[in-house]
C-alpha cells in the first residue's frame, strides 16, 4: 500500500496537516480500511483532534482480523495519546509477537510504560528501538530516554542523551527544551537551563513557554516568589493560559499559600470548566485543607466527566473521589477502580496503601508498597519507609538522597524524602547521619512557613487571662453537664494516639480520631463577633458569652457527637492541641472528662523533629526548629499549669513513661477517672478495627515497645537550641488584665437594660465596655441607642455614626440611623439610610432582634 508509506513519509516529516488531507482523500475510496483508519486517527490526536482520532478508532471492526504490526501499533498509539494505556499495551504487545525487532510498537510500548510510570521498562524498550529506528528517529528517542534517566535519579545518563539529541538537531523541540532544562536543574548547571531557554527562543519557541521555564528554573534555587511574580507578569499578557494558572497554583502550594493555590484551581476551571483533571486536582487540595464539602462536589464533578472514559483522567478522578470517602469499602473500591482502567497506577497504589495502613491492614500495604518500589523507587520506599518498613540496601538509600538533593518546583531540596533518609538512618541507629537529615528537612520546610513563636505565646497568655478564676466562677453555671464529650490531649507526639486507642477497646467509649470540634466552635465565635461588631476575637470574645449562648454552642457539640456513636457513653476527641481549649471545654461542659498525656519534653521535642507534617497550611509550624518546639512547649506547660490552678473539675495525667511501664495500671486508671468498669479488651488495642490517621499510624498496630522512652539521649549533642529555651528563666507575664473586671455577658445585660428602657442602666455599661475596648462597635452604637432613648438626639447621631464607620454591615444599624434622622428631622438622610438599610445584604445572626430599637 503505497498510499500509506506517502502518509507515513509526510507524518515523520512533521507535515500533519498534510498527511490528514491525504488520508482522508483515500479514505473515500476506502472507507472500511483498517490500517488507513488507525494511521488518520493517530494523525488526528497528534494534532490534539481527540474526539476525531476516536471516531476513526471506533470505525475499526472489532472482527477485523489478520491485522499488521502496523496497525496494531497505529491503534495503540491512539489509545496512547488518549491516555488509556492499558489498551495501548494490549495492541503493541501483540504487534510485537508479529514482529519482535518492529520500533515505532518498542518506541511506543517505552511510551506507554513511562505513561504508566515504569521507567525502568520504558528506558529498555527506548533503548532497543534507538538500535533498530532510522536516523531520524533518534533524536526523539534520546529525548525520551533522558526524561526515563530523570525518573530514575540517573541524572548523568540523561545529560549525555540530551546532549545527543541536540547533537542531532533537536535543540529546536519543545520536548528537547523541557527535558534538557530538567537535566539541567538536576545538576545544578543553571546558565546552561537558562542558555537553553534562550536558544529555544532563538530557535521559534514562544515567549510563554520561555518563561513558563525560567520560572521553574527560578523556583528550584529557592527564588520562588521571584518565579510566581515572572507568572503574573505572564498572565497579564496571556490571560487564558490554563498552564500558568496551574503552574501559579503549584508555587502558591509549595509556599504555603492556601487561598492562592484555590484561587488559581478555580480560575483555571472557569477557563476549561470540562477539564476533568483539573476538578481532580481541586477536590484533592480541598481534602487535604479541610474543605471537605468542595473536596467532595469537585470530586463527583471530575466522575461525571469521565464516565465515557477508561484511562487516566477516569483513573485520577476515582482516586480523587476516594480521598474524600469516608467509609472505608467505598473507598478501597473507588482505589481498585482506578486500578482496573490504569494497572500499577501509582496515586491509586499509594492512596490504597495508606487506607490499608489507617484501618491496621498492614500486610496488604506494605505488599502494595513493595510492589510500587520496582516502577517508582522513591514513592515505593517512602511509602515504606513511613510504614517503618526500612531498606537493607545502603545503596537505596543513597539514591533516595541522590534524589532528594534534586532541585525542582519545590526547592533546592525535598524536604519529604530528607524526613525519609532521617528515619531511615535512626532505624539504621546511625543517629548523627539521622539528625544531619532532619536538621536538612525542616530548614527546607521551614523557610515556607509563617509561624511565629511570640505569636503564640501571646496567644497562650490571653488564654490564661480570659479563661481565669473568676471567669469560672461567674460562668459556674454555664453550659451542659453532660459527661459524654470526652478528651485525650497533650503536646503533638506526647502519646495522645495510644491512650486513645486504648480507650477505643471499652464497648461503652467511641474514638472520633481528632475531629476538631472546639476549632469549629471557636469558628462560630469569632464569626459571631465579627457580626457583633465588637472586635473582640477568640478568647477575649468568650466574655460576651451569656448562659444561654453558652448553652446553645454546647448543644450543638453534643447533636454533632451523637452523629458519631448514638449510645456511646463517652465519644473521644483525641486533638493534641486541644490543651489550649480547655477553658473553653469547661465553659461548654464543665463535667467533660479530659485526659492529658505527659511525657519527657525532650522525647517530645526530637519526636516532632523527626515528623513531617506538611504543616504549610496546618498548625504545626513550630516542629520545624528546635527552639520553636522549645517555646511551644514552655506554652504548653504555662497552660497546664495555669488549667491545675483555676479548675474546679480536675484534668486527669497520665505520664506516657507510665503507660509504657505497665500499660494495664495506666488504664486501668483511666477507666476509674472515666467511672467504668474494666475490660481486657483495652489491652488489645492494636487490633481494633478502626482508622487511625494520625502521624503515629504505625505505632499504635505495634505491641507497646519501650525504644521511645528516652530517645533524646541518642541526640544529646544536638540539642542545645532546645535545651536553652527549656532552661531560660520564666519572664513575668505583662499581659492587660483590665479586662478580667468585666463580668461575663456584660454586653447583653446591657441589651436587657435597653429592652427595659433603662437607658441610663445601659449607657453606663456600654460605656465600661468602651473604657475598655474603645473600638467595641456594638457597645459604641448601642450607647447611642441609650441616648437616643434618653431623647439626646446629636449625642446618639454622632454615637451611631461612628459605630456604622466601625462596622458598616448591619442593615438595622442604618435603620436605626435612620430613625434617628426621622426625629431630627433629616427626611432626606432618613431615606438614604433607609434604602442603604434594605439593600445591605448580610448574614443574619441568630440575635438579629438586639440590633434593632423597636
Amino acid at each position: 500500500m503505497s498510499f500509506l508509506n506517502d502518509i507515513r513519509a509526510l507524518q515523520q516529516r512533521g507535515l500533519l496537516t498534510e498527511a490528514i488531507t491525504l488520508s482522508e482523500k483515500t479514505l473515500a475510496a476506502e472507507p472500511n480500511n483498517p490500517a488507513l483508519l488507525a494511521l488518520l486517527g493517530t494523525l488526528h490526536c497528534q494534532q490534539q483532534n481527540f474526539e476525531q482520532g476516536r471516531e476513526c478508532l471506533e470505525k475499526i471492526s472489532p472482527n477485523s482480523q489478520n491485522l499488521s504490526a502496523e496497525t496494531l501499533t497505529d491503534i495503540a498509539a491512539i489509545h496512547l495519546l488518549l491516555k488509556e494505556p492499558v489498551l495501548a499495551l494490549q495492541k503493541l504487545e501483540h504487534a510485537l509477537q508479529l514482529n519482535p525487532k518492529f520500533y515505532l510498537a518498542q518506541t511506543r510500548r517505552g511510551l506507554v510504560f513511562m505513561q504508566l510510570g515504569r521507567f525502568s521498562d520504558a528506558q529498555t524498550d527506548l533503548q532497543t528501538a534507538l538500535t533498530h529506528s532510522p536516523i531520524t528517529q533518534h533524536a526523539a528517542l534520546h529525548i525520551n530516554i533522558a526524561r526515563c534517566a530523570l525518573f530514575l535519579g540517573e541524572n548523568e545518563t540523561a545529560l549525555t542523551h540530551v546532549e545527543n539529541a541536540q547533537t542531532l538537531g533537536a535543540a529546536h523541540l519543545e520536548q528537547w527544551l523541557y527535558v534538557a532544562v530538567d537535566s539541567y536543574i538536576a545538576l545544578n548547571l543553571w546558565e546552561k537551563a537558562e542558555s537553553a531557554v534562550q536558544q529555544a527562543l532563538e530557535a521559534g519557541v514562544t515567549e510563554l513557554k520561555a518563561v513558563k521555564l525560567l520560572a521553574l528554573i527560578l523556583a528550584a534555587q529557592d527564588k520562588h516568589d521571584q518565579a510566581a511574580h515572572s507568572l503574573r507578569n505572564a498572565l497579564k499578557k496571556y490571560p487564558e493560559d490554563v498552564e500558568l494558572f496551574t503552574q501559579l497554583a503549584a508555587l502558591a502550594r509549595v509556599q504555603g499559600r492556601y487561598g492562592e493555590v484555590v484561587r488559581y484551581m478555580q480560575a483555571a476551571i472557569k477557563l476549561e470548566p470540562e477539564n476533568a483533571s483539573l476538578w481532580s486536582q481541586l477536590a484533592q487540595l480541598g481534602q487535604k485543607h479541610f474543605d471537605e464539602n468542595g473536596a467532595r462536589l469537585a470530586a463527583e464533578k471530575a466522575i461525571v466527566l469521565t464516565e465515557q472514559e477508561t484511562g487516566i483522567a477516569r483513573a485520577e478522578a476515582l482516586v480523587a473521589m476516594a480521598s474524600v470517602t469516608t467509609e472505608e469499602a467505598k473507598a478501597e473500591d473507588y482505589y481498585q477502580q482506578a486500578l482496573q482502567h490504569v494497572p500499577d497506577y501509582v496515586p491509586a497504589s499509594l492512596g490504597l496503601g495508606h487506607l490499608l495502613l489507617q484501618w491496621g491492614r498492614i500486610d496488604e500495604a506494605i505488599a502494595l508498597f513493595e510492589n510500587i518500589t520496582a516502577r517508582h523507587p522513591v514513592a515505593g520506599y517512602g511509602a515504606l519507609i513511613n510504614a517503618r518498613r526500612f531498606p537493607d540496601d545502603v545503596e537505596v538509600l543513597a539514591k533516595i538522597e541522590t534524589m532528594a538533593y534534586i532541585p525542582s518546583l519545590q526547592g533546592a531540596v525535598s524536604s519529604s524524602l530528607l524526613f525519609d533518609l532521617a528515619a531511615a538512618y535512626e532505624h539504621r541507629k546511625e543517629y548523627d547521619k539521622a539528625f544531619h537529615f532532619a536538621n536538612e528537612a525542616n530548614a527546607a520546610s521551614r523557610k515556607f512557613l509563617p509561624y511565629d513563636a511570640k505569636q503564640h505565646t501571646q496567644h497562650c497568655s490571653a488564654i490564661r487571662h480570659t479563661f481565669n478564676q473568676p471567669f469560672f466562677q461567674q460562668t459556674a453555671d454555664y453550659g451542659n453537664p453532660s459527661e459524654l464529650p470526652t478528651f485525650v490531649l497533650g503536646m503533638p507526639r506526647s502519646g495522645t494516639t495510644l491512650v486513645e486507642q486504648i480507650l477505643g477497646g471499652h464497648p461503652e467509649i467511641f474514638v472520633a480520631g481528632e475531629i476538631a470540634i472546639l476549632s469549629n466552635v471557636i469558628q462560630k465565635l469569632n464569626a459571631w463577633e465579627r457580626h457583633l461588631g465588637s472586635s473582640l476575637h477568640y478568647p477575649d470574645c468568650v466574655r460576651d458569652l451569656t448562659i444561654d449562648q453558652a448553652q446553645y454552642f454546647a448543644n450543638e457539640v453534643l447533636a454533632e457527637l451523637r452523629q458519631y456513636a448514638p449510645n456511646a457513653k463517652h465519644i473521644v476527641d483525641k486533638l493534641p492541641h486541644n490543651f489550649e481549649h480547655i477553658g473553653l471545654i469547661r465553659l461548654l461542659f464543665p463535667n467533660a472528662p479530659i485526659i492529658h498525656v505527659l511525657r519527657e519534653p525532650r522525647d517530645v521535642a526530637v519526636s516532632n523533629y523527626f515528623v513531617d507534617y506538611q504543616a504549610k497550611f496546618g498548625g504545626m509550624g513550630f516542629a520545624y526548629d528546635l527552639a520553636d518546639i522549645g517555646l511551644q512547649l514552655r506554652d504548653y506547660q504555662a497552660l497546664m499549669q495555669h488549667w491545675d490552678h483555676v479548675l474546679a473539675k480536675p484534668v486527669l495525667t497520665i505520664r506516657y513513661e507510665d503507660v509504657v511501664a505497665d500499660t494495664e495500671s495506666a488504664a486501668r486508671k483511666i477507666l476509674a477517672y472515666l467511672q467504668l468498669e474494666w475490660t481486657d479488651a483495652v489491652l488489645n488495642y492494636q487490633n481494633l478495627e478502626r482508622a487511625v490517621k494520625t502521624a503515629s499510624v504505625w505505632q499504635v498496630r505495634q505491641p507497646i515497645y519501650s525504644t521511645s522512652t528516652e530517645k533524646w539521649r541518642r541526640y544529646q549533642d544536638f540539642l542545645q537550641p532546645l535545651e536553652a529555651v527549656l532552661n531560660a528563666p520564666i519572664e513575668n507575664d505583662e499581659t492587660e488584665t483590665i479586662i478580667e473586671n468585666l463580668p461575663a455577658g456584660y454586653f447583653f445585660q446591657g441589651m436587657a437594660y435597653l429592652r427595659e428602657n433603662k437607658s441610663v442602666q445601659a449607657a453606663e455599661v456600654f460605656q465600661a465596655i468602651l473604657t475598655h475596648n474603645p473600638h467595641h462597635a456594638s457597645a459604641l452604637h448601642m450607647l447611642g441607642i441609650s441616648f437616643y432613648q434618653q431623647k439626646q438626639l446629636e449625642t446618639a447621631l454622632n454615637l451611631v455614626k461612628k459605630s456604622i464607620a466601625l462596622h458598616s454591615h448591619h442593615a438595622n444599624w442604618y435603620q436605626n440611623l435612620g430613625a434617628i434622622y426621622a426625629a431630627l428631622g433629616m427626611k432626606t438622610e432618613a431615606q438614604a439610610a433607609d434604602k442603604k438599610a434594605k439593600n445591605l445584604k448580610i448574614l443574619q445572626s441568630t440575635h438579629d432582634d438586639f440590633w434593632q430599637m423597636a
